[in-house]
């Protein structure tokens, strides 16, 4: 879950598209997840669970 201006900024710039139509989410400082395990958890569509200590999907 973004909450600010500076993770949103992050986000907007890894998740466009470059010239060859292709997103650079697995550069992104935000990702949380291990995009080669197909774990695509970041800041944008998880939040952190302080029960389980983990990044969670958001509902």
């Amino acid at each position: 879950m973004i909450t600010n201006k500076r993770d949103q900024k992050i986000c907007d710039r890894y998740s466009a598209y470059d010239d060859t139509g292709h997103v650079r989410c697995c550069e992104c400082p935000l990702v949380k997840g291990n995009w080669k395990q197909y774990d695509f958890r970041c800041k944008a569509n998880s939040h952190y669970d302080r029960k389980t200590g983990e990044w969670e999907y958001d509902d």
